[in-house]
C-alpha cells in the first residue's frame, strides 16, 4: 500500500505538471498574439477615433466618431448602435482666431435646430 508521504508527493507532481503545462499554454498564446502576421486585420488604432461620448444613463449614449476621415453621431444602446447623422464638411476655425476646444453640445444643438427648422418647414407648408 501508498503511504501517506507517497500520495502527496504524487499530488505535488501531478499539480506542479499541470503548473507546468498551463504556463507554457498561456506563453504560447502570448507569443501567437504579440508575433502574429495578421495584426493589420484588428484595425489600427488611426482609422477610428472616438472624438466625444455624451451619457444619457447607464447604458444609453451619444457617440461622436471619426472613421477615416467621416465623422458620424451614433446612439449606442444595449440593444443596437444606429447612426444618427453624419458630418459632411467640420468647419475649421479660421487661423487668426484661436482653436476652440471641440464642445459636443454646440455639435449636438446645431443638429437638432437643423432637424427642428425642416420639421417647422415641413408643418408650414
Amino acid at each position: 500500500m501508498n503511504t501517506p508521504s507517497e500520495i502527496w508527493v504524487a499530488f505535488a507532481r501531478t499539480f506542479s505538471m499541470l503548473v507546468l503545462v498551463l504556463a507554457v499554454l498561456i506563453l504560447v498564446f502570448y507569443l501567437i498574439k504579440k508575433f502574429s502576421t495578421l495584426n493589420h486585420f484588428k484595425g489600427g488604432k488611426d482609422h477610428i477615433r472616438i472624438m466625444s461620448v455624451h451619457h444619457f444613463s447607464a447604458k444609453e449614449k451619444l457617440v461622436l466618431v471619426d472613421v477615416m476621415g467621416d465623422i458620424l453621431l451614433l446612439g449606442v444602446t444595449p440593444q443596437n448602435i444606429t447612426k444618427l447623422s453624419s458630418v459632411d464638411h467640420p468647419i475649421d476655425p479660421s487661423p487668426h482666431e484661436p482653436k476652440a476646444p471641440f464642445r459636443f453640445s454646440d455639435f449636438l444643438s446645431r443638429k437638432l435646430g437643423n432637424r427642428e427648422a425642416k420639421i417647422n418647414e415641413d408643418i408650414n407648408t
